[in-house]
């Protein structure tokens, strides 16, 4: 078979080669200096995305111990995530926003809701805190509207939850309707009475000025 040299190749062609297929180096190189050799070096190398490297067979060793780390490291933090519910079963859970006022600069905080049989827990994953627990008996009411952070934005649901000793927690979930839910739910079962209570903010005072003064 005679060899042809394809002159229309590009770089672009040839790194989606290399990243497909592979590339697999045979050289033997020889550095000499005013026609002395000093080094030699024989290269035997291949070029290939990871991906096509496991596929075949090469380097299984390595993805198999990444793996196994990033596994341990999941069960170390669901371990620790258990820990923080100090013995409660969890019923349901949903990514959440959490209002939280104190501090210099009040800001929402990403985490995880779980809704537990004695308890609403909210948490953040890193670094691992609990940043609100609310015993069921201590819920009073809550409020649910609707609010867009600028005209750009589409409406979210923000839900308020009234303690009894007045104090509010303000929670941005995925899933409002599904946390009114599975909480009335909770209520019912446990013969405790909330209703909805009216809110005349959307969203907090402070986030709405922040907001204001960024537009």
């Amino acid at each position: 078979m005679e060899a042809t040299r394809e002159r229309k190749t590009t770089l672009i062609d040839l790194l989606d080669r290399i990243l497909d297929k592979g590339a697999v180096i045979d050289a033997d190189v020889i550095i000499t200096v005013s026609g002395v050799p000093l080094i030699g070096l024989k290269l035997r190398a291949m070029l290939a995305s990871i991906e096509t490297m496991i596929e075949y067979g090469m380097w299984a060793d390595w993805d198999k111990a990444i793996r196994a780390a990033a596994s341990e490291e999941e069960k170390k933090k669901l371990a620790q995530e258990i820990a923080l519910l100090q013995g409660e079963t969890p019923l349901f859970q949903c990514a959440v926003s959490y209002w939280q006022s104190a501090g210099a600069c009040p800001a929402w905080t990403y985490g995880t809701l779980t809704l537990t049989d004695a308890a609403i827990r909210i948490h953040q994953r890193e670094p691992l805190a609990c940043l609100v627990a609310v015993r069921f008996e201590d819920l009073a009411g809550y409020s649910l509207e609707y609010g867009a952070i600028s005209t750009a934005a589409e409406p979210t649901g923000y839900l308020h939850l009234v303690q009894t000793d007045g104090s509010v927690s303000v929670l941005h979930p995925d899933t409002p309707e599904q946390v009114i839910s599975c909480i009335s739910a909770e209520m019912n079962r446990r013969k405790l009475r909330w209703a909805p209570v009216e809110c005349r903010a959307r969203m907090p005072e402070n986030y709405r000025k922040c907001v204001a003064k960024e537009t």
